[in-house]
């Protein structure tokens, strides 16, 4: 029996939205897990980048998390956080959830060992490390460890809003009533590589770029309305800055033009 969890879902998998929240179905059987997963493959795209929608599964003592990137499933064992999810088809993940994927693997390299004994038997010796050896590879570990560090540092590091001196920011009264009317998502295009913005509340929104195989790349985002001349903007804390805000559904972002998706 699986026991899942479904995040940004309907109960049915059908449609995502961030209202559904999460919903829990234990117990299913694998022929209703599959009929979820086929679901989920026809989630819409847009739909997609926007609630980043998951479905969790907890069967044997295992626990994975699946998402959606251009109707191709990604499977993510949470036992293992720093490895990146694989791409499945349909058939591939069910093979990984009911263990019969992972029995096959322990064969092959069951059958591996039993022809390879012969042979290994017969390899010489290996040669320790010598001591110029132990040296280059704790050289070569602390020049990785201060790669990491620094990328760590850039990727992690504080970001200030970017209010240039000329922005002048609205109103609250004035901001809460242009953000019905901002609400929404605008697509550079929809094919990979390919970038979006979706609008949520004030003073946050999500920028997206589609990718071909993978989930669109989501990055959560912070903003201010307000005006630098006449020109009405949004100053965010991304390192484009200024996204104006042009009117009839169009917005200008570190040179491309984002129209609203109807």
């Amino acid at each position: 029996m699986y026991d899942v969890t479904l995040t940004n879902l309907a109960a049915d998998a059908h449609s995502a939205a961030e209202s559904f929240g999460r919903i829990a179905r234990p117990g299913l059987t694998e022929p209703e897990v599959k009929t979820l997963l086929e679901s989920f493959c026809e989630i819409d795209p847009v739909e997609n980048a926007v609630t980043a929608p998951e479905i969790w599964i907890k069967v044997r003592n295992e626990r994975y998390r699946i998402c959606l990137g251009q109707k191709k499933l990604m499977l993510y064992d949470t036992a293992h956080r720093e490895l990146p999810g694989l791409v499945f088809t349909l058939e591939g993940i069910m093979a990984e959830l009911n263990g019969s994927a992972q029995a096959a693997r322990d064969e092959s390299v069951h059958q591996h060992e039993l022809t390879s004994a012969a042979a290994t038997a017969q390899l010489s010796p290996r040669h320790s490390v010598g001591p110029a050896g132990r040296s280059r590879l704790i050289a070569l570990g602390a020049a990785a460890c201060i790669l990491l560090g620094a990328l760590g540092y850039l990727q992690l590091g504080p970001r200030e809003a970017r209010f240039p001196a000329t922005f002048r920011a609205l109103k609250s009264e004035e901001s809460a009533a242009l953000q019905p009317a901002l609400t929404g998502v605008y697509l550079t295009g929809n094919r990979p590589g390919q970038h979006g913005i979706a609008f949520l509340t004030a003073g946050e929104f999500k920028l997206i770029e589609l990718t071909a195989l993978t989930a669109p790349r989501v990055v959560r985002a912070s903003g201010r309305l307000g005006r630098v001349g006449s020109q009405l903007v949004l100053a965010t804390d991304q390192p484009g800055g200024l996204v104006e805000i042009t009117g009839h559904g169009t917005l200008i972002y570190c040179g491309e033009v984002y129209r609203r998706v109807p």
